[in-house]
């Protein structure tokens, strides 16, 4: 779906509500009223899911689409802060909207409470603007992916374990007229066992919200229009060195 021109001026409640927003340079009312205007899926309502729905939701994009099939837990709420104690056992795609609901009445948000497959994928991504991926396995990654690459919608990109994190953005062009895509950083999905799991080294919460507040912050910036995102570029965060590094995922790409 393409960037859409925005639509009329914001409400004196909205101008009140988003004025923080609105003063930062690049942004402005075009760009708020451009996230009003949006549709976002968000595909896990976990570690990643919880900053990344929150911030979209606190932002005021217009319509968040939550899909999870897996419920709360008490071992999930060290680092999957959007859910609480009382929703233990609660599908967390629900758990999140109701979070979203009392955070932000101008936010529409659709609950998908099921895990995505590809052709949940292929009715939905027709009708959003941009792809938030903060599933927890590769399978589901790559299935998101492939689908965002086949439907030509827009995908900002995380992975957290231990204190390591990666985001990027796929598929806007780079310089060379060519998107980039999960393939082209990841040619093939990893074998099992090959890379570590956050049921084996753990996960820090902290950093895990680290990692969802960027990811957050470039799709605020695809969808306002405004800064330069991480396209062609992998962010890498290494928390226990204090240290984040900038790679090109293709060979010229700065």
């Amino acid at each position: 779906m393409q960037q859409r021109e925005p639509s009329a001026g914001l409400s004196e409640s909205q101008r009140e509500r988003y004025r923080r927003n609105i003063d930062v340079v690049g942004l402005g009312d075009n760009g708020q009223r451009r996230l009003l205007d949006s549709s976002v899926l968000v595909v896990g309502a976990g570690g990643l899911g919880s900053p990344v729905i929150t911030y979209l939701a606190a932002a005021g994009v217009g319509r968040l689409v939550i899909a999870d099939g897996d419920v709360v837990e008490t071992a999930n709420l060290q680092r999957q802060v959007i859910h609480g104690q009382g929703l233990v056992g609660v599908n967390k795609a629900v758990s999140a909207a109701a979070r979203v609901a009392d955070l932000n009445p101008d936010v529409r948000v659709d609950v998908v409470a099921e895990y995505v497959t590809a052709q949940s994928l292929a009715d939905l991504l027709p009708r959003v603007d941009l792809v938030l991926d903060c599933c927890d396995t590769y399978g589901a990654k790559y299935l998101v992916s492939d689908a965002c690459a086949a439907a030509g919608v827009r995908l900002v990109w995380g992975t957290a374990v231990g204190m390591q994190g990666q985001v990027s953005v796929f598929g806007v062009p780079t310089d060379d007229g060519r998107a980039i895509w999960l393939r082209d950083l990841f040619p093939s999905e990893p074998q099992p066992g090959s890379y570590p799991l956050a049921t084996e080294i753990g996960v820090l919460g902290a950093m895990v919200s680290q990692v969802g507040s960027v990811m957050a912050t470039e799709a605020i910036k695809l969808l306002a229009g405004f800064g330069r995102p991480l396209i062609g570029r992998l962010l890498v965060v290494d928390a226990a060195a204090g240290r984040w590094d900038l790679l090109p995922v293709r060979p010229g790409v700065r």
